[in-house]
């Protein structure tokens, strides 16, 4: 199956992993992609519960993420927590993403850049109303933690240059009718506007 708009694809993507990170591009047939294809196409009703558990969510990941944010990036996954939290988990060459979107760093910067690196994001997914926010509670690169300053300081200059269209810290519309998105351990579960 395939969803006739990419950017639609894109969209909901950045919602739901919020790895937030994301252009969209076709999807593979079956499990959380066949999910993701009948929200865009409005195939369930209003009301609808939409549960996508961990391990179909992962096997989408590992599948689209590379597409959508290029040369760099393996063995991405998302472990969902009580609360709304998700944490995830993805292997980065930041330079190899950093050049897959047209920069080119200076020698020092490619030197501190270069290699593959293990990254770990915590975020908080709060909606309802058809609107939703992620906030980025921390970001492991190798082991060593960013938070506060730090942490905003890597999405100031890191991320939203290369990925514009993110909304991290900010309400977006979720569209595809949903309503909300309730994130549990194991499971993010769409739940559909109701007539």
């Amino acid at each position: 199956m395939r969803v006739q708009d990419p950017r639609q694809a894109k969209g909901l993507l950045h919602k739901v992993c919020v790895i937030g990170v994301f252009a969209a591009a076709a999807f593979a047939a079956g499990g959380a992609a066949a999910k993701f294809h009948g929200l865009a196409i409005g195939a369930y009703p209003p009301g609808s519960r939409v549960a996508i558990p961990a391990s179909e969510f992962n096997d989408y990941l590992k599948s689209e993420v590379p597409l959508v944010i290029g040369p760099g990036v393996r063995n991405a996954r998302v472990e969902m927590d009580a609360g709304n939290v998700a944490r995830g988990y993805v292997d980065i060459d930041f330079l190899k993403v950093r050049q897959s979107h047209g920069e080119k760093p200076n020698w020092l910067m490619a030197q501190l850049l270069s290699g593959e690196r293990p990254v770990v994001m915590t975020v908080r997914v709060t909606s309802g109303g058809g609107k939703c926010r992620v906030d980025v509670r921390s970001v492991s690169i190798s082991g060593v933690v960013a938070e506060g300053r730090t942490l905003d300081f890597l999405i100031e200059h890191f991320v939203l240059p290369t990925f514009p269209d993110v909304k991290i810290g900010k309400n977006f519309e979720l569209g595809y009718n949903v309503d909300r998105l309730e994130i549990r351990p194991g499971v993010v579960t769409v739940v559909l506007r109701g007539r």
